[in-house]
């Protein structure tokens, strides 16, 4: 494994599942300066921005951007456009980010309280667009059907709700899926995955009905990467993962409550109680991301 020239750890606490209020919209009053070598208080999402290879952390404070260098430096920079809005969720697909949470103490009237609704960016982060149900919902988790010339469909978990919520037109209007609880939601493909107490659950009608997948672990947190490398982590902190035809294999183990969980082919990032980590070799070996300005 790489190891880190650092200054600053990149640490984060152990998140429990907060009903916040709050949340904004874009396009409004002065931003607050970006910062660099922040600690996160809480991480709700991880996603990998494959524009530029960089790693977006969806935090209580703002979004940021870490970048791992080949030479092994790790940088953080943000709150990205200055924006302290809380993204509690957070899915990328194609060029455009779709997030949603509550407003930050500075967050511009213009996105919308105490929820953000559906918010989209096409310049990774530095603006967000009002898309839907500004100021009413709060969406915990969010994932897109990329729509390959059609709407992207888009799926959320409402925190006031045990419905999965679901948009066949790129998240202009809504309606109920299955009724289900869940701790995290996926999209690959045309299948909609989502971690439950009954083990992992797939849909392949829209999130009208949901199975179980016989053939997998029981998951915590799932995550996959353009290319169907599956991943995921059990409820026993056990490292998963799959390529897009194959089956699953067992790796390492991650340190506490994993609080966010992505992949970029065969590396895994991860939020536990050691800060922001990554491995290689399904998590055999951990480095822990560290960062300077």
């Amino acid at each position: 494994m790489m190891k880190l020239n650092t200054t600053v750890v990149l640490a984060t606490a152990v998140v429990t599942v907060l009903a916040l209020a709050g949340c904004s919209s874009p396009n409004s009053a002065a931003p607050a300066p970006e910062k660099t070598g922040v600690a996160f208080e809480h991480i709700h999402e991880l996603d990998v921005n494959h524009a530029d290879g960089s790693l977006l952390v969806a935090t209580h404070e703002g979004l940021y951007r870490l970048a791992v260098s080949s030479a092994g430096k790790a940088s953080a920079t943000g709150p990205i456009g200055g924006l302290d809005f809380d993204p509690m969720g957070l899915s990328i697909a194609g060029d455009t980010a779709y997030a949603s949470g509550h407003p930050g103490p500075t967050t511009p009237d213009t996105f919308g309280t105490p929820n953000l609704g559906l918010i989209t960016s096409t310049d990774a982060g530095a603006t967000w667009t009002n898309v839907s149900l500004t100021g009413k919902t709060d969406f915990h988790g969010l994932t897109v059907m990329t729509g390959n010339g059609a709407a992207d469909r888009v799926f959320g978990m409402d925190s006031s709700k045990q419905q999965i919520q679901r948009s066949m037109d790129g998240g202009r209007t809504w309606s109920d899926g299955a009724t289900l609880v869940a701790r995290d939601i996926l999209a690959v493909g045309d299948s909609l995955y989502a971690t439950t107490q009954k083990g992992l659950v797939v849909s392949t009608d829209n999130a009208t009905t949901f199975t179980v997948d016989a053939t997998a672990p029981a998951l915590y947190l799932v995550a996959a990467d353009p290319a169907g490398t599956l991943a995921g982590i059990d409820t026993s902190g056990n490292v998963w993962a799959r390529g897009a035809k194959g089956t699953w294999t067992k790796g390492g183990t991650v340190t506490g409550t994993p609080q966010a969980f992505t992949v970029d082919g065969n590396r895994l990032y991860v939020a536990d109680d050691r800060g922001i980590s990554v491995t290689d070799d399904v998590g055999a070996t951990w480095t822990v991301l560290s960062a300077h300005s």
